[in-house]
């Protein structure tokens, strides 16, 4: 009688999609429980269960399965932001749920961290994410008539949703603001657009 079932069992094979979906989502998971200091192939692959060098495979490096962490998050949030505009949703809730993503999770701090370090070489108008982008600006210019104040509406909320992610409640509190009005800003900004 054997008593090492483990020895029995057959361990099924990832495919190289299963594998790279595993790690991402063991990745996300790690940096919204440990920040970025999660984000490192050898944590990563422990908690996945896989070995170093399978992470290594399918990534390459620590900075590459960041990077790639980086864009599958944002081509989410991306897209989650289209969908509520295909669906009318009002800009206050669109808004609402777009700093919440970037503030939550690490997500802008990810972004941040990234672009700071200067390894952000995916990150351009030819990709799937800067077709993201442009699909957004449509979408707005369609409403006002304007690509270009379109694309300066992307880029404002943009960039209030990254300092609201990295460093939002440090700021909040150096003007002045309550948690309620700190909440309020993206209904605020919402309201604001509109007269832009």
């Amino acid at each position: 009688m054997n008593v090492n079932n483990k020895s029995n069992k057959k361990r099924r094979r990832r495919t190289p999609e299963e594998a790279r979906a595993s790690i991402m989502e063991v990745a996300a998971e790690r940096l919204g429980r440990l920040g970025l200091d999660g984000l490192n192939i050898s944590g990563v692959a422990k908690a996945a269960g896989m070995s170093h060098a399978t992470v290594i495979h399918h990534f390459g490096s620590t900075g590459a399965m960041r990077e790639a962490l980086l864009q599958k998050m944002t081509r989410e949030l991306l897209s989650d932001v289209m969908e509520a505009l295909q669906h009318e949703q009002s800009a206050d809730k669109v808004l609402e749920r777009l700093f919440s993503t970037l503030s939550r999770d690490g997500h802008g701090k990810l972004l941040a961290w990234l672009a700071l370090d200067s390894q952000l070489a995916g990150f351009d108008s030819t990709t799937s994410t800067g077709d993201l982008f442009k699909n957004i600006i449509d979408s707005i210019a369609s409403e006002s008539g304007s690509r270009t104040d379109a694309k300066h509406q992307v880029y404002l909320v943009a960039v209030a949703a990254l300092g609201l992610g990295i460093c939002g409640e440090v700021l909040a509190k150096l003007v002045g603001l309550s948690e309620k009005e700190a909440g309020q800003f993206p209904s605020w900004l919402a309201e604001h657009l509109q007269t832009l």
